[in-house]
């Protein structure tokens, strides 16, 4: 849980802002989320690939939802100042996506050309196996191993990063 309270409370305070427009009260919706979840121990059930966007669904949702019980047209939220958060998230998308492929790119030949194959090109296990002339089981041996050197060598954001961009992508 502090792993989780440490890379995504200032994204998410930033995100709530672009709603709120008011820095304290991103702050306390985003305290309220991560307490609720504490709370109420939702964080067992998370998924890595579905983490980020719980996240932020989440809290975009409680923002909504404290506008409501407030002047509607005095916290209107301007499209531009949303259009910076999201410049600001594909930036960082962009960040972690070069990180993940420069480890990718580390990897021996024939790892490298499974992992490319199936997670940046989106191929099935049985047309990797058959472009490399390798058995299925090949494929999946030398793409576990892959994964589990990747997991070494990238943080957990980036880790995350990698399975949230490239293994739910279909």
């Amino acid at each position: 849980m502090e792993l989780l309270f440490d890379a995504y409370y200032k994204p998410l305070v930033v995100w709530a802002d672009t709603f709120l427009r008011d820095v304290n009260m991103a702050e306390d919706v985003v305290q309220d989320f991560f307490f609720s979840i504490w709370n109420n121990k939702v964080y067992l059930n998370f998924f890595p690939s579905t983490l980020a966007s719980l996240l932020y669904v989440s809290v975009r949702n409680r923002c909504l939802n404290r506008m409501d019980k407030q002047d509607v047209f005095h916290h209107a939220v301007d499209l531009d100042h949303v259009d910076l958060a999201f410049e600001e998230y594909n930036e960082n998308h962009d960040a972690i996506v070069s990180k993940v492929l420069d480890e990718i790119a580390l990897l021996p030949e024939r790892s490298r050309d499974v992992v490319n194959g199936v997670f940046v090109e989106g191929l099935k296990y049985r047309e990797v196996a058959e472009r490399y002339g390798i058995s299925v089981s090949t494929v999946k041996t030398l793409l576990g191993l892959s994964v589990k050197k990747l997991r070494e060598r990238l943080n957990e954001e980036l880790f995350a990063g990698f399975l949230l961009f490239f293994c739910t992508r279909k």
